[in-house]
């Protein structure tokens, strides 16, 4: 539940948190190495739901935490088996999917960290080209469960059409 409100305050406040609620998180060398850890996490994440890699090494099973849910682009909120069954649902080919850039951490609370990216999902248009067919910029939360970054979540929020 504790997740849940974060995420709502989050998604309301675009993005951002009351100074007073968030420890500080200087730029560092610290935090920098950290922003590239849970960036590779997220492109793992990421590549694992593109593979239908359900189980083992680098799956989705293994880098979400059990209570693991998402928040999509429509409202809907999904909870890891749901989120699982729809990707393995989905018929991905070479060079579509989830594209995440601009990969930034905003709070670090101990063992969990926010962090915003945007990602554009590549699709087939009607003549076979990659075209990008929805963006989103997108809320990502991360737990420290024995001594390894995991994913707990993450909220899309649509970027509407200029």
């Amino acid at each position: 539940m504790k997740f849940a409100w974060v995420l709502i305050l989050c998604v309301l406040g675009s993005f951002t948190l009351p100074v007073h609620a968030q420890e500080k998180a200087p730029n560092s060398t610290r935090n920098a190495a950290l922003e590239k850890e849970l960036y590779a996490v997220e492109l793992k994440w990421m590549q694992a739901e593109h593979d239908k890699k359900m189980s083992g090494p680098d799956s989705m099973g293994e880098l979400w935490m059990d209570d693991f849910f998402d928040v999509l682009s429509g409202g809907r909120v999904v909870n890891k088996q749901e989120m699982m069954d729809m990707m393995a649902k989905a018929d991905p080919k070479p060079g579509t999917g989830a594209f995440p850039v601009d990969f930034k951490i905003r709070a670090i609370y101990g063992n969990v960290v926010l962090a915003t990216d945007h990602t554009t999902i590549k699709g087939l248009d009607a003549n076979g080209k990659i075209v990008p067919v929805r963006e989103m910029n997108v809320l990502r939360m991360f737990v420290k469960d024995k001594g390894k970054w995991r994913v707990a979540g993450a909220g899309l929020v649509p970027v509407a059409a200029p």
